[in-house]
């Protein structure tokens, strides 16, 4: 069985060149000038879709109750790349592939894989369901940049407000909520922002109460490399200070070792004694420690 040719363009209809990319427009007519079958062509609507030709590779691309949005383009090292989003029975995908200079299949790598993401809308669901805490549920605008979420606690009955942000440079986010009482009286806020370069990442964040004064403050500074990691972190709530230092080594993959310094730890008042007598919970005042951890599962 057939699909009837569209002559509408299926991909973006800007197709400007820039330095690394150079789109090719496409149509779903399954035929290109010469009349030969030839390429990677997508077709077809929801309603014409084949259910005996659910997915035929040489001329069409169809699959029941599917819409489609397709790119094609050339690299500059002669490479031809495509990507199509899909959504199928409600659920969104993003395929993509590549041929080499001489024409063999093969799987396009991270950099081509990015490189069409410039070109290509986000294919998830504007609007998920989504879960902030155990008590905590709402709503999640599923975007790249920016998104957003409204929740609901029902163990406070308080709303929550979220906002994530990301910047032209993947490795730099941010994030921002509010949380209100019922009546959207703000009750208290907190905004944090990361950066990660290579091995090294940096975090900080702040706090603020219904009058958006802050009341505490944390930055923290990562290395990664292999097996071995450090954290530093220092945070201000107050007139105290919390600072500590984590040196971990990842042994195997259910074994992690960490080392840890925490300078601010005071010693605890020692606890009351009361009859009857009741053992006072273990503390732990010491500014030393040495963590062995064992997953089991």
């Amino acid at each position: 069985m057939g699909i009837a040719p569209r002559t509408q363009p299926l991909g973006p209809k800007s197709t400007q060149a820039d330095d690394q990319f150079f789109p090719i427009p496409l149509s779903a007519a399954p035929f290109f000038g010469g009349g030969q079958l030839s390429g990677v062509i997508f077709n077809g609507y929801s309603l014409e879709a084949v259910i005996d030709k659910s997915l035929s590779c040489c001329g069409k691309y169809s699959i029941g109750n599917t819409q489609h949005y397709g790119i094609a383009g050339i690299t500059q090292d002669a490479c031809i790349l495509f990507a199509v989003n899909c959504r199928i029975e409600g659920r969104h995908f993003t395929a993509m592939g590549a041929f080499d200079p001489t024409g063999k299949p093969v799987a396009p790598t991270v950099d081509q894989q990015n490189l069409l993401g410039k070109y290509m809308p986000n294919p998830g669901k504007a609007i998920v369901l989504d879960a902030k805490s155990k008590s905590a549920l709402g709503l999640k605008a599923n975007g790249e940049n920016a998104s957003m979420g409204v929740y609901v606690d029902a163990s406070k009955k308080h709303i929550i407000f979220d906002f994530k942000a990301k910047s032209s440079d993947p490795a730099i986010a941010a994030n921002a909520s509010i949380e209100t009482d019922r009546f959207f009286k703000v009750t208290n806020s907190s905004v944090d922002m990361s950066v990660t370069r290579g091995i090294a990442t940096l975090a900080g964040g702040a706090k603020f109460n219904e009058k958006f004064k802050t009341t505490s403050k944390s930055l923290t500074a990562g290395l990664a490399d292999g097996k071995w990691g450090v954290t530093g972190n220092w945070e201000r709530a107050g007139d105290e200070t919390t600072r500590r230092l984590d040196v971990n080594y990842q042994a195997s993959k259910r074994v992690k070792i960490t080392a840890s310094w925490l300078p601010d730890t005071k010693p605890s008042a020692p606890p009351k004694i009361s009859f009857p007598f009741t053992p006072a919970p273990f503390v732990d005042d010491s500014q030393f420690r040495i963590e062995l951890k064992i997953d089991l599962w």
